[in-house]
């Protein structure tokens, strides 16, 4: 089937189908750390693996990997992927009970289900065995770059963190803070790609700028979406960021574009956003500065220059599977 263009849940679908043996084998892998668990923690990691994200990591480096002149061994590839999405789950888990998040894919996350306490040890657990999936991987840079990842995400929430309710952040403090909580995982993800891929060290790390790029890009319309730009059948609740105190690319350009009496009164909405009816009061104002519209224009920014370097990989289906997926990710509704 050829997806529409247009449609990034079409086009992910059809790139998923492309590599499903090396995801089928990853759900394998993952399964197969839930039945090896403990017990009192396996029937716990059954129920919270059987909630399937998109799989977006996995799939762009399965895409990656198999866009070189040799075909990459399925198993290697399947255990880079368990890492990454492991490792993903884990600081979802952890975010959750941050954010004090409800739901998460439809369902009660898990801090919800089980109390805090289990819900973050869970989460410790679940990154040992992410790392614990690429120990025996044969290329040392695998391990090291999932490792690597995991310092940067746990640096960028505790950046985010320390920054809740900063009325004052800066942009670069922003750029900062998404390179960790989201771009770093995309980036590790399209650098092993690159790994598996049998690319050079020169090529490897075009991967992954080209997987940092998506990912702040991945990550802006992430912003968008909590405020209701372009959401569709969210998955969490609308609003989270805002009234965690988060302050997202969106509210910066409002700063930017504000006088101080706008200000003023936009950092007292902020601080009440919690309140029925404040959260559309905030999205009227940032209308009228058009300033979705900014933050959307800056995603495009960062996937133009994915796609610049996506180009430059060996011609192929699954290049061109890349060059959809980067395309068509401003339109994510979800």
């Amino acid at each position: 089937m050829v997806p529409n263009k247009d449609d990034f849940q079409s086009v992910l679908s059809h790139s998923r189908q492309l590599v499903a043996e090396q995801l089928e084998l990853t759900e394998k892998v993952i399964m197969d750390v839930a039945k090896a668990a403990p017990a009192g923690i396996a029937e716990r990691l059954e129920s919270l693996f059987q909630r399937k994200g998109k799989r977006i990591r996995s799939t762009l480096l399965c895409l990656i990997a198999k866009s070189g002149e040799t075909e990459p061994d399925s198993n290697r590839v399947a255990h880079a992927c368990a890492g990454i999405e492991l490792l993903h789950l884990a600081s979802l888990v952890h975010d959750d009970i941050i954010d004090g998040t409800d739901i998460r894919r439809g369902q009660k996350t898990a801090h919800k289900e089980w109390g805090t306490q289990v819900a973050v040890l869970i989460g410790d657990y679940v990154l040992s065995q992410a790392m614990r999936c690429v120990i025996n991987e044969e290329s040392r840079d695998v391990p090291v770059v999932l490792s690597d990842a995991a310092d940067k995400l746990i640096s960028g929430e505790i950046l985010e963190l320390d920054h809740s309710g900063d009325m004052n952040l800066s942009f670069e403090m922003y750029d900062r803070i998404i390179d960790g909580k989201t771009a770093a995982l995309l980036d590790a993800a399209a650098r092993i790609g690159g790994v598996l891929a049998g690319f050079t060290k020169e090529q490897a790390d075009l991967c992954a700028q080209m997987g940092s790029h998506f990912g702040i890009a991945f990550q802006i319309v992430d912003d968008l979406l909590d405020y209701g730009f372009g959401s569709k059948d969210l998955d969490k609740a609308k609003f989270t960021d805002l009234s965690n105190g988060l302050i997202t690319l969106p509210l910066l350009y409002y700063f930017e574009a504000c006088n101080a009496e706008e200000r003023s009164e936009m950092e007292t909405l902020v601080k009440q956003a919690s309140e029925a009816g404040v959260p559309e009061k905030i999205i009227e104002l940032m209308n009228a500065k058009e300033v979705f519209k900014k933050a959307k224009a800056c995603a495009q920014q960062h996937l133009e220059k994915a796609l610049e370097i996506a180009q430059t990989l060996p011609a192929g289906q699954f290049t061109d599977e890349i060059v959809q997926m980067f395309s068509a990710m401003d339109s994510r509704g979800n």
